[in-house]
Formats: C-alpha cells, sequence, structure tokens
C-alpha cells in the first residue's frame, strides 16, 4: 500500500471509531495502519484505547510492543511482550519478538533462548531459523548460523510470494550469498513492482556485493514510492558509505536522523562517516549514543565491514 492508501485506510477506521467507540478492534487495527504509516505516537495511542478495551488480548500487546521497538523504548517493549506470553504461552511471535529486543542489547544468549522456544512452537517458520541464525552469527557461531540460514531456505523451497522471496532473501543475505539473495528479490519485485521493502532490501544486497550503481537506483525508486521513509534513507547512505562517497552518506544519515533521532544505524553509520571524514569528535559522539540505544549495533555493522 501507498503512503496515500494507509491513509484513507486510516479515514475509514475513523469512521469506524466514530460508530462504535467501544470496539477494540477498530483502535488496534488503525493503529497497525499508522504504524505502517510512521505515525509512531498516534498508533501507541490507539493500542493504549485497545488495551484498555480489551486488556485480554495477547496481540494487541504484542501490537504495542512493535511501536515501542520502532522507537527503541525497549524496557516497555519488554514489558507488553511479557504480558503478551502470559496470557498466551504459546505464542511464538512472542518469543521471536523478545528474541529482537535481547538481539539489540547485546544479549545474544537470552536472544538464542528465545528463539529456540519460539522454533519449539513453530518449527516450520523460516523466521525463527532467520533469527537464530543471525543472533549465531553475531555471537561468531558461524557454522551454526550457516546451518540455521541453510534451514529456513529448505523450509522455502518454492516461494510462491513476495513476502515468500524476501523471506528467502534474507536467508540468502545472512549467508553472506548475496547473488541469490539478489535472484530472490529479483522475483518478487516481478511479483510486486512497486514493493519498497524488496527495492530497499535488494539495495542492500546489492552494496553488499559491491554493485552500488543498482543498489543506489534501488534505494531512489523506493523513496519514490515511499518518501522520506528513514530506513530507506538509512540503505540508501549505506550503499554510498560502502562506495566512499562520504558527502552523500552524511547527507542521507542527517536526513534519516532528522526523521528518526534513535536510529541507531543511522548513527552508528554517520559515526564511522565522520571519522573517515577527519571529524572524529563527532564520530566518537555518535558512535557512544548509538551504542548507548542499541548495545549491539557495533557488532552488527562490522559483520557488513562497517567499522
Amino acid at each position: 500500500m501507498s503512503a496515500g492508501e494507509y491513509d484513507r485506510a486510516i479515514e475509514q477506521y475513523d469512521k469506524a471509531v466514530e460508530h462504535d467507540a467501544k470496539n477494540p478492534r477498530f483502535y488496534a487495527d488503525r493503529g497497525v495502519a499508522r504504524r505502517t504509516n510512521r505515525q509512531l505516537n498516534e498508533a501507541l495511542e490507539d493500542f493504549d484505547r485497545a488495551i484498555a478495551l480489551d486488556p485480554g488480548s495477547s496481540a494487541f500487546f504484542l501490537n504495542r510492543a512493535g511501536v515501542y521497538m520502532e522507537k527503541s523504548e525497549f524496557v516497555r517493549a519488554i514489558e507488553d511482550i511479557d504480558q503478551a506470553i502470559k496470557l498466551y504461552p504459546r505464542n511464538a511471535v512472542g518469543y521471536l519478538y523478545r528474541s529482537s529486543v535481547y538481539l539489540s542489547q547485546r544479549e545474544y544468549d537470552r536472544a538464542i533462548e528465545d528463539v529456540e522456544q519460539s522454533i519449539k512452537l513453530d518449527p516450520q517458520c523460516p523466521a525463527g531459523f532467520n533469527a537464530r541464525g543471525l543472533a549465531r552469527k553475531l555471537k561468531g557461531e558461524h557454522d551454526g548460523a550457516t546451518a540455521d540460514f541453510n534451514r529456513a531456505i529448505e523450509l522455502d523451497p518454492t516461494p510462491g510470494n513476495a513476502a515468500a522471496f524476501m523471506r528467502r532473501a534474507g536467508a540468502y543475505s545472512g549467508k553472506f550469498d548475496y547473488d541469490n539473495a539478489i535472484r530472490d528479490l529479483d522475483q518478487a519485485l516481478i511479483l510486486e513492482p512497486r514493493n519498497f521493502s524488496a527495492l530497499n532490501n535488494r539495495c542492500m544486497a546489492r552494496a553488499n556485493a559491491g554493485r552500488f550503481d543498482g543498489a543506489l537506483s534501488d534505494c531512489n525508486e523506493a523513496l519514490k514510492i515511499r518518501p522520506g521513509r528513514p530506513n530507506i534513507l538509512d540503505s540508501r547512505a549505506f550503499a554510498y558509505l560502502k562506495k566512499g562517497a562520504f558527502d552523500e552518506a552524511l547527507a542521507d544519515y542527517n536526513a534519516a536522523l532528522r526523521i528518526d533521532a534513535r536510529k541507531a544505524a543511522s548513527l552508528y553509520g554517520r559515526a564511522v562517516v565522520k571519522r573517515r571524514m577527519g571529524d572524529i569528535a563527532g564520530g566518537e559522539a555518535d558512535a557512544t549514543t548509538a551504542q548507548a540505544i542499541s548495545p549491539f549495533i557495533a557488532d552488527y555493522m562490522a559483520l557488513y565491514g562497517i567499522k
């Protein structure tokens, strides 16, 4: 969906809320649309209201946790995920969400423990193996990580839709097999030519493969579809950084951070750019802030040669 389509969806949910102000589902659905549309504070208000009306919904707590994660408010995210799991202990997604928070806090063993619980509950879900593969890779357990990424790929043998191709591409990227990742993202974009997430992911895969012109073209196209999206600006900055175009990288990191000042990847990327441009003090300040928000960020960026 485009930004305009989300705006129209939100308008429809506004009418639904006016019609029935005590229906928690209307608030939750509007919250999902607002979160996707980067209206994070408004999304929080909707999930707060949904939870007030139905405090027994595990899904509503997970939805709100997702917003807190995007806002890098990890303590609150954990509190909501804990409550979601308490309400529904067999919620594989809840454990997967919590593992990603632990991962960002550099608590790799706790992340793996949660992911393994998620895999036990849903052993056919590739996302669990992708998540454990990343945690193992960050820990330096390369053989285990490769085995997990291979298992994720096995679970998506014949993707039939764009989301499945994108998921398998993530597994290929996890094991640094960018050629196959790009091929799967090509297929996703044949199926959904305006899928900005697929374009963004291919931008990153191409940048990591050293195909900078193609990477920048993908990010530019994604930004036409979703202007001002901070994660796409961050990806384009990453491509410029890998290319050695530091002025352009700095401009894009600055733009991403004007929209989301707590985006750890952009802060850390900007730190590296500043250091390479001779601004050592500025680089150290950004790196310190990035690691305070997300302690694992230096480990993560180092996987892709950014340090």
